[in-house]
């Protein structure tokens, strides 16, 4: 009888201790609460993936989710939104959209185990890698005529990032853009297959001002991918190009690569 009313104890005390943790919604971000953090990346498939571009979206997508990894961590509570670059911008939608729901919870001992409900935890983890996974492109996709960059910022940074005029808006690590792309911009306005401005002559350019983005408290990773048909265009100066135009755009690069 004593074993029974224990293991009864106990189970009420699991239930009572996961039913005062946060409640969280479809998205697995807490309810009534906006993110602490957003990362956000803009997923470049206007062409194929190589095998080692792909490689290194793995590696990407695990540093999202490992402690270690502080440049690029989503932590608990954060968001994490991708989008796929789009000829069609105006009705551009993410397709993921997802809060780390909590510490991953292979590791816990017995006690956190059960005061802080394992079971209900790793539901919401594989959940949450089940979203990730979404991420991934279609192998078969097919390439894009266009590759409209700056017009997909366009209307994705509004989305999330803080507005400067705002009064929370202070605390500028609110948001971390990554541009997973070849950076190549195709688009009528603009196309870096040719002649192009300066990155920081674009706001003096009339015809060129509806590319412009506020950055402001925004932090952004530029991942360039490499690829050896595109080379006579994918130059040095290409390259900083990018590292020019977010900081036109008031922005902060806060890592670059070549991939």
């Amino acid at each position: 009888m004593q074993v029974i009313y224990v293991a009864f104890a106990a189970s009420f005390l699991v239930v009572a201790l996961v039913s005062c943790k946060p409640a969280l919604d479809e998205n697995l971000c807490p309810v009534n609460t906006r993110p602490s953090r957003q990362t956000v990346m803009l997923l470049d498939t206007s062409d194929p993936l190589t095998p080692k571009h792909q490689a290194e979206l793995e590696r990407l997508v695990a540093d999202l989710q490992q402690p270690k990894s502080e440049d690029f961590y989503v932590a608990p509570g954060q968001a994490l939104v991708v989008y796929r670059l789009a000829a069609d911008w105006q009705n551009l939608m993410p397709v993921i959209e997802v809060c780390n729901p909590g510490d991953r919870p292979d590791d816990w001992n017995w006690k956190k185990g059960l005061t802080q409900g394992k079971v209900f935890a790793l539901h919401n983890w594989k959940r949450f890698e089940d979203r990730i996974k979404k991420l991934y492109p279609d192998e078969s996709a097919k390439t894009m005529r266009l590759s409209p960059i700056l017009e997909n910022l366009g209307v994705i940074v509004p989305r999330h990032a803080p507005s400067k005029r705002s009064p929370s808006a202070g605390g500028a690590d609110q948001v971390h853009l990554i541009l997973f792309s070849d950076l190549l911009q195709h688009s009528d306005l603009l196309s870096h297959y040719g002649a192009y401005p300066k990155a920081n002559t674009l706001p003096t350019i009339p015809k060129l001002r509806e590319l412009i983005t506020d950055l402001t408290h925004v932090k952004v990773s530029l991942f360039r991918l490499e690829r050896s048909k595109y080379s006579r265009w994918q130059t040095r100066d290409h390259y900083y190009w990018w590292t020019h135009l977010v900081r036109a755009f008031k922005g902060e690069v806060r890592w670059q690569e070549s991939l």
